[in-house]
């Protein structure tokens, strides 16, 4: 049986098998993420750039393995510097996607 991970894509909180592409998991909870060079049944490869997201993924310490966590118990999330195709970048556990903000749609535009 496939492991289901839990995600949040713009606040929502989304459950898929490991290993589903951002843009997929987002589909199944009704978010639509634009897609030009994506088709689920064929390879992805990211080209288009349209699919660009914001990820956040929750901090691990290095020590101990565990993720670091808030003070309202909740694991502290880290996002990286740059935007990440959602066609190619497969959801994991904890991790929280951003796909309408200013960069993102910034980004968009230029595409």
């Amino acid at each position: 049986m496939t492991k289901l991970v839990t995600v949040t894509i713009d606040g929502q909180t989304v459950t898929a098998p490991e290993g589903t592409f951002i843009v997929d998991a987002a589909k199944q909870a009704g978010i639509d993420i634009p897609v030009f060079c994506y088709h689920p049944k064929l390879h992805p490869v990211g080209m288009c750039r349209m699919c660009l997201v914001e990820i956040g993924r929750p901090m691990i310490d290095r020590a101990t393995g565990q993720p670091v966590l808030e003070a309202d118990g909740k694991a502290k999330i880290q996002f990286g510097p740059k935007l990440e195709t959602s066609c190619t970048t497969p959801i994991s556990e904890g991790i929280v996607v951003t796909t309408n903000s200013a960069n993102v749609t910034a980004a968009r535009k230029d595409m």
